[in-house]
């Protein structure tokens, strides 16, 4: 029978358990504290990860073409847009303009419409790339296992393993988009400007 990644909080949270020296469960009240403990923490893990990493699997995209003006203005910036509600961070607007993020709105100084926002939104367990998993595991077994165990030993191996599948899932997310040669190349543009022109 194939083993399948895991596609729900509670298979995550099981796992970890189970890194913790615990027995594995099928529902939060089966896994008693532990399992409590877990569930309070993951939507805070999972929601902290994803908005502080730029991972192309929980990036979306939106059109935002409410635009008002912002009364009174400051600075350079003179209207807003709503962000999305489920936005965990902003990566990229376009077409790409000057704009600066202020709470749950967008400033910027043009009134171009209409504005794509390219962000990071929490994304169900199922979604996720397995490297991602197996992070996420290891992240929330090292939380707990601060406060379960008595181990030093375990906690250390637990906190390399973190860190090896933490680099391993920056990895395969990295390869979702191809290498692009850089186009732009303004320090050697310059000088050889200066030399076209009998300047050494």
């Amino acid at each position: 029978m194939p083993i399948s990644p895991p596609t729900t909080n509670i298979e995550i949270i099981s796992q970890a358990a189970v890194l913790c020296g615990k027995q594995k469960f099928n529902t939060i009240t089966a896994g008693g504290p532990f399992a409590e403990a877990g569930q309070d923490l993951f939507n805070t893990l999972v929601s902290a990860e994803l908005g502080s990493n730029r991972w192309r699997f929980a990036q979306v995209s939106q059109s935002i073409a409410s635009l008002t003006t912002l009364t009174p203005t400051f600075d350079i910036w003179e209207y807003y847009w709503e962000l999305p509600a489920d936005l965990l961070m902003l990566t990229r607007v376009d077409p790409m303009i000057r704009y600066t993020v202020f709470g749950n709105r967008l400033l910027t100084s043009s009134n171009q419409t209409p504005l794509t926002v390219i962000y990071l939104k929490n994304v169900p367990v199922s979604k996720w790339p397995p490297p991602f998993s197996m992070y996420i595991i290891y992240e929330l077994a090292y939380l707990l296992a601060m406060s379960v165990t008595n181990s030093d030993r375990m906690v250390s191996r637990i906190a390399s393993g973190r860190d090896l599948w933490h680099s391993r899932a920056l990895f395969a997310d990295s390869q979702s988009s191809p290498q692009r040669t850089i186009r732009s190349q303004p320090w050697i543009t310059a000088r050889y400007k200066g030399i076209s022109r009998g300047n050494r």
